[in-house]
């Protein structure tokens, strides 16, 4: 549900937004909602593995509905603020590249299927991250280095209860365990960096304080004896929840440094 209002809000915002006023945009707001696609991207396989395996169908379908609008929304925009052509023509890859995941995505759940849905959300993220890594760049200041990362923990809220779905469900890939293990291993590392490298603001030290709780909520549902696929998708829209905002805060700041 939490996921399901951010979206709602973050695709309001955004369609209130011209052309003009993108444009006019801070760079590191323009980064931050580049590194949002990474995200959305995400949470789109993960709701058709949550609709296929059964688990919490209406919030799940309706939920890949408004990650679909808002990812090609973000997508158009990004297109017309794109700086270099370096960014341009990461971007048509990425364009190539979701067509043929939303004709996946959008198809009725099959398990035998699934992977191939995994497949085209790997490659997905890998580009949506060169995309924001590029952004990165080109501003080149610390204050987009800290989005970027700080961000890919947003990733990874979505990125590790996908790989769960697909467990759960059955699904067989046999990179599935390694790929688990390894986005909830990289979900603590980068944790244990933003702690060590100083809240700087009251707001963002919140935020830190309430995902790491909730994270480790949620690596005691993941050694779990038995799968708790819903239990573990309610803490991933809590834990994407407060890590969007926290992203948001670091997207505000000018004059920090990681």
């Amino acid at each position: 549900m939490l996921i399901k209002k951010s979206l709602r809000a973050l695709l309001l915002g955004c369609s209130l937004l011209s052309a003009t006023c993108w444009a006019e945009m801070a760079p590191l707001e323009v980064m931050n909602m580049a590194g949002l696609q990474r995200s959305l991207g995400q949470i789109v396989a993960k709701d058709y593995l949550m609709i296929g395996s059964g688990v919490k169908v209406d919030e799940a379908t309706e939920q890949l509905t408004s990650s679909i609008a808002l990812f090609e929304d973000h997508h158009a925009q990004l297109k017309q603020a794109a700086p270099n052509d370096a960014i341009r023509a990461a971007l048509e890859e990425v364009e190539r590249t979701w067509t043929a995941y939303r004709a996946l995505a959008e198809a009725t759940p099959d398990k035998a299927q699934a992977p191939a849905v995994l497949a085209k959300a790997e490659k997905l993220v890998r580009q949506t991250q060169e995309v924001t890594n590029l952004f990165e760049q080109h501003n080149g200041d610390e204050a987009s280095h800290s989005i970027n990362r700080s961000g890919w923990n947003r990733v990874l809220t979505q990125r590790t209860a996908m790989f769960y779905m697909a467990r759960a469900w059955g699904v067989q890939d046999p990179a599935l365990d390694e790929q688990f293990e390894r986005s909830v291993k990289e979900f603590g590392v980068i944790m244990t960096e933003l702690q060590a490298a100083g809240a700087p603001t009251a707001e963002i030290a919140e935020a830190l304080r309430k995902t790491d709780a909730r994270w480790k909520f949620a690596s005691k549902a993941f050694s779990s004896e038995q799968f708790v696929p819903t239990i573990v998708a309610v803490n991933a829209e809590s834990m994407f929840r407060q890590l969007n905002e926290m992203t948001r805060l670091y997207a505000g700041l000018r004059d920090y440094s990681l």
